[in-house]
């Protein structure tokens, strides 16, 4: 997929702060995200004709491995191969560097 030719990303709308933020749509990439945020794919430019431009999307659902487990602070910050978060719009307004 050549994202800069045919287009076709993830539009991100923050409604806080009023801005918008693209995700290029290249194979393999993945987006974790809350379900909530608004969202929609843009539609390809002219150029890519008529190829696909499919998403997968799994609903990730945390269940506690322990009879009354705390679900609240799940963040492994110790995981190195993640890279670190991208914060866009009203989520960066605060210019705070996550712990994880």
């Amino acid at each position: 997929w050549d994202c800069v030719d045919w287009g076709a990303p993830t539009r991100f709308w923050d409604v806080a702060t009023d801005t918008a933020f693209d995700v290029q749509a290249i194979p393999g990439r993945v987006v974790l995200m809350d379900q909530d945020i608004t969202h929609s794919v843009v539609a390809p430019f002219e150029a890519a004709g008529k190829r696909p431009r499919y998403s997968l999307v799994w609903k990730l659902i945390l269940l506690p491995k322990q009879h009354e487990q705390d679900m609240t602070n799940l963040c492994y910050c110790n995981m190195e191969q993640w890279p670190r978060p991208l914060l866009i719009g009203s989520a960066n307004a605060r210019n705070e560097q996550t712990t994880c």
